[in-house]
């Protein structure tokens, strides 16, 4: 809850800043984000980010983003104040996605027989907020070109993974369920992009996001249940894993109000 409070303050204070310059428009932005770097590698499951000490690949597909721009003026032609937020939906690369349905297991051989699912893989999602600058060019009423930069921070979550394994022996059946959830993250977050306005209302642009390094840890409960006497025991640790640093190149549009 902390973590959250202190995103929810820095987004407050960006925004209050800004506040004290006349606003003059606002933009919202759609578009892909492309993984650069080890945050879109993954090559096996020992260096993977989100399961091994010390890693760095993430395993991220090309995503989703949506972000909100206002734009101040600053007294200067063409240059203005600019604050930014943005969310990044990432989920994992093809490569990634084998690995797990390689570990998806169903075997029987009489009296002995087992399985292994994923209920939920680990999806990534962003959320950083920014202060900057734009610079806008005017080459005529209805075409323009721009580039800007900015600088804050980025909250980081991780969606839960859930892994069910099964094995029956004899008629005795033991299911291990476990559960690794990932804490929230705060990371330092840099944005460059330049573009071009069209009519004064449609934006097309290509920005590169560096979102910031940022460790990976949280609570695992391993539950195990057997059907002889119906017994279940739970263990909980506190697990500590890789770093994963969200870097991207983005491609979208964006409409001006």
């Amino acid at each position: 809850m902390k973590k959250v409070m202190r995103m929810v303050v820095l987004s407050a204070m960006l925004f209050w800043g800004a506040q004290a310059m006349a606003q003059t428009r606002g933009a919202i932005f759609f578009g892909a984000s492309i993984p650069t770097g080890d945050f879109g590698k993954f090559d096996n499951m020992n260096d993977f980010a989100l399961t091994t000490t010390d890693a760095t690949y993430a395993g991220a597909a090309v995503g989703f983003n949506a972000g909100i721009k206002w734009y101040f003026n600053v007294g200067v032609k063409g240059l203005g104040a600019m604050l930014s937020i943005d969310g990044f939906y990432n989920s994992s690369n093809s490569d990634l996605k084998t690995a797990y349905r390689s570990g998806e297991v169903e075997n029987n051989y009489g009296f002995l027989s087992g399985s292994s699912k994923y209920n939920s893989t680990p999806k990534l999602i962003n959320l950083p907020a920014m202060l900057g600058v734009n610079y806008i060019y005017e080459i005529n009423p209805q075409f323009s070109v721009y580039a800007e930069t900015g600088l804050g921070g980025n909250y980081r979550m991780i969606t839960t993974k859930e892994h069910v394994g099964k094995l029956e022996v004899l008629g005795i059946e033991t299911q291990q369920t476990t559960t690794q959830k990932y804490d929230g993250a705060f990371s330092f977050a840099w944005q460059i992009g330049a573009g071009v306005e069209v009519a004064k209302n449609l934006l097309i642009g290509a920005s590169f996001y560096d979102l910031g390094k940022a460790e990976v840890k949280g609570d695992q409960t391993v539950k195990r249940k057997t059907n002889l006497n119906n017994t279940t025991t739970t263990e909980e640790n506190y697990l500590t894993f890789g770093t994963v640093r969200p870097k991207m190149f983005l491609v979208r549009v964006g409409f001006s109000f």
